[in-house]
């Protein structure tokens, strides 16, 4: 058990992000802002476009003469 705490404290310290080669460059807050906007504006659209084909309303069958 006390093992298990030990470990777990130590490995606890690994999730920081320590930079160098790992991590990659940095991206301006307004890119990232124009990204997560464009990928919001095109699940909409998705979205959208799924609930209308869905609820579009068949016409009826012609009568038969």
């Amino acid at each position: 058990m006390i093992a298990t705490i030990a470990i777990l404290a130590v490995a606890a310290s690994a999730w920081a992000d320590h930079g160098g080669g790992l991590s990659g460059p940095a991206r301006s807050p307004v890119v990232t802002a124009l990204l997560w906007a464009g990928a919001t504006f095109l699940a909409g659209i998705a979205v959208i476009t799924i609930v209308t084909r869905w609820s579009r309303r068949r016409s009826p069958p012609p009568p038969d003469a």
